[in-house]
């Protein structure tokens, strides 16, 4: 009896034994990297994204059949005849079209890893990058090295060089809707303050010849004023950072091709209000691109004035803190004209491509805000609201009054009584 309990003592513990090791094999643990002198080398996450690979060796690689992914269920396979010759560059682009050196997924501009796997399933570099802004990229600094870093300026299908350049984080500006003969203070800060010469914000006015400020470091940020203005019309401006190595980067980065701009105007504000809207559309209303299935969000407004009033141009936002959120084109006026008296409705589906009425935004089933802006930011219409009860809508009584009321029969582009 001893030496069968005995028996099945071991039994147990080669059991246990058995459970832990298989544990510790876990596909969710961290993979080792076997080198092979390949490596992803500068990656590119916002827009047109791609991922560059780099050939440290001396020789031809063949990469056929080599992975790359973001996800280890969902790997692409590069083409057959795929290769890298010494020291040069291979760019696939991320663009979910599954074809050539067209990846089968998308990057994210928040930040993600990226890896790459010879064709027996080796992993033979990986990149964890962070948060990227438009026109940064984060690479290797030399080309295939260990140190990598954010960069102001890509090099798609070229090298990297031995540093980075500068990298803007953040650009704002206060007030973000200026008045006339106002001052406005600009704010940017930078990833890293070391190496860097100078900070610039170059503006104009009105289209007229650029000028520059030098802008200050204080507290980690660097600010600059923009003089006021005292007539109406477009100021333009744009931030420019230089190196000690003279390296430059623009934020916008396609500066100064596409610039940060405010519009100073004084016209007396449109006697437009958002005067019914509906949140929680599953049954009650189709929109009104022919899909008689889509029941999305949509936003009445109402002229309560005695002119027409064209809102191409004009802005909606469901971010009161972000007037800009949303642009209405100004395409065909004989769409977004509204007469007085008559209502216009938006729908809030985040599918510009059905038409000129559609948002690039939906609205919270469980509370916030909309608003409805002018041309130059200042704020014609605004309403917070909260929960929402589904294929209801909640709209002024009557039709631009101040008080607001549930409609169990909702009535778009209709009286609200």
């Amino acid at each position: 009896m001893i030496r069968v309990i005995k028996i099945a003592m071991q039994a147990s513990v080669i059991v246990v034994l058995s459970s832990l090791a298989s544990c510790s094999s876990s596909e969710d643990e961290p993979q080792a990297l076997v080198d092979e002198g390949l490596s992803i080398n500068e990656v590119y996450a916002s827009g047109e994204d791609w991922i560059e690979l780099y050939n440290n060796l001396a020789t031809t690689v063949d990469m056929s059949g080599y992975f790359i992914y973001d996800n280890k269920e969902n790997k692409y396979a590069l083409p057959p005849g795929t290769s890298i010759v010494a020291k040069d560059f291979l760019v696939v682009r991320c663009n979910d079209l599954a074809l050539g050196l067209n990846s089968n997924f998308q990057l994210t501009s928040s930040g993600e890893t990226v890896y790459l796997e010879n064709n027996s399933g080796t992993l033979i570099s990986e990149v964890i990058f962070p948060s990227l802004n438009e026109g940064q990229s984060y690479g290797r600094y030399p080309d295939g090295s260990s140190t990598l870093a954010v960069s102001g300026n890509t090099t798609q299908g070229a090298s990297n060089g031995d540093t980075s350049a500068p990298a803007i984080a953040t650009v704002s500006r206060l007030p973000l809707v200026p008045g006339l003969n106002q001052p406005v203070t600009v704010t940017t800060t930078l990833i890293s303050n070391t190496g860097i010469a100078s900070v610039k914000i170059v503006h104009r006015f009105n289209g007229g010849a650029y000028s520059s400020l030098n802008m200050t470091l204080s507290d980690g940020s660097y600010t600059a004023s923009l003089p006021a203005q005292l007539g109406i019309g477009l100021v333009e401006y744009y931030v420019e950072v230089k190196d000690v190595k003279d390296k430059v980067t623009y934020k916008p980065a396609s500066a100064p091709a596409n610039v940060y701009h405010y519009l100073l105007n004084n016209d007396v504000l449109p006697q437009l209000v958002i005067n019914e809207f509906m949140a929680f559309n599953s049954s009650c209303c189709p929109d009104d691109d022919g899909g008689a299935n889509e029941y999305d969000d949509w936003i009445e407004i109402y002229n309560k004035g005695t002119v027409a009033v064209n809102i191409g141009d004009m802005y909606l936002s469901d971010d009161l803190t972000n007037p800009f959120n949303h642009k209405i084109p100004n395409e065909n006026p004989s769409v977004t004209t509204i007469p007085p008296g008559g209502y216009l409705l938006l729908w809030a589906d985040n599918n510009t491509g059905q038409g000129l009425l559609h948002l690039d935004f939906g609205l919270n089933t469980a509370g916030e805000a909309i608003g409805l802006y002018y041309i130059d930011g200042r704020a014609i219409d605004t309403y917070t609201f909260a929960t929402q009860i589904e294929n209801s809508s909640w709209g002024r009584v009557t039709d631009g009054a101040a008080t607001w009321k549930v409609f169990n029969t909702p009535t778009p582009s209709r009286a609200n009584q």
